[in-house]
């Protein structure tokens, strides 16, 4: 996207088990989201330009990586109310710092459910979801994508269908795929991303010409025609709590 547009794009490594985004485009990063909610290091700190470069010159001058770190949730925390509460306070106000210098921040976060991805779910003001061609992955997001909406009410902006057998009739699995919210794309097979990932590069940057690399880049048009609403965090998190009895 950040190729898409003259503004400044933030990826959040939102996967804090994994840290892709972290070690393939910033890899010297040595601040995190984690540091600078404990109070450790300022929000700036924790803020890299990706350091993918060919040449000797930037490839994504204009994208920001922002890592996860470890876990937002110390161990043994007996006050979790006032410890969400103070966190999303936080989170607040670096949303209102961070929407003032990029023009899209994108979260990228894993399958899994725990208190740290649920709040950077939570800050996203909709979500694409990404899902393969299997009933396991489909039916999971699905589950997902209503639990989300019913909690805190945020929206689907569309799905993708992920690793495509190519020449494979997509028909049934759009339809099923679409009952999450509608498709806006399709990544096929591809067998140059696992030669990308085993030198610990993302496929775009590695290949940009290949299969997979168009498709994400026609994936990142669509998204940028979306006509996405701002969201504040803390209602989420009150519709989740429910209603004061």
């Amino acid at each position: 996207m950040s190729k898409f547009q003259n503004d400044m794009v933030l990826l959040i490594d939102g996967d804090t088990h994994v840290r892709t985004v972290e070690l393939k485009m910033c890899p010297g990063a040595d601040v995190n989201l984690s540091q600078v909610l404990e109070g450790k290091h300022s929000l700036a700190d924790a803020i890299f330009l990706c350091q993918l470069a060919s040449g000797g010159k930037p490839m994504f001058p204009k994208l920001a990586i922002l890592p996860a770190g470890g876990r937002f949730l110390p161990p043994g925390s007996r006050d979790m109310v006032g410890f969400v509460e103070h966190t999303v306070s936080r989170f607040e106000r670096m949303l209102v710092r961070l929407r003032k210098n990029f023009s899209y921040i994108i979260v990228d976060t894993p399958a899994s459910v725990s208190f740290e991805h649920l709040i950077l779910t939570a800050i996203a003001d909709a979500i694409l979801f990404v899902v393969t061609p299997d009933v396991d992955s489909v039916f999971s997001t699905s589950q997902t994508a209503a639990g989300l909406k019913q909690l805190m009410g945020i929206e689907g902006i569309g799905v993708v269908i992920n690793r495509v057998p190519r020449g494979k009739i997509m028909d049934d699995w759009i339809e099923h795929a679409s009952k999450i919210s509608p498709v806006i794309g399709m990544i096929e097979d591809d067998e140059m991303v696992e030669d990308a990932f085993r030198r610990d590069l993302p496929v775009i940057a590695a290949y940009p010409e290949t299969v997979a690399s168009l498709s994400m880049k026609k994936l990142a048009q669509e998204i940028l025609k979306k006509d996405i609403k701002q969201t504040k965090l803390a209602p989420k998190f009150e519709m989740m709590a429910g209603p004061e009895k």
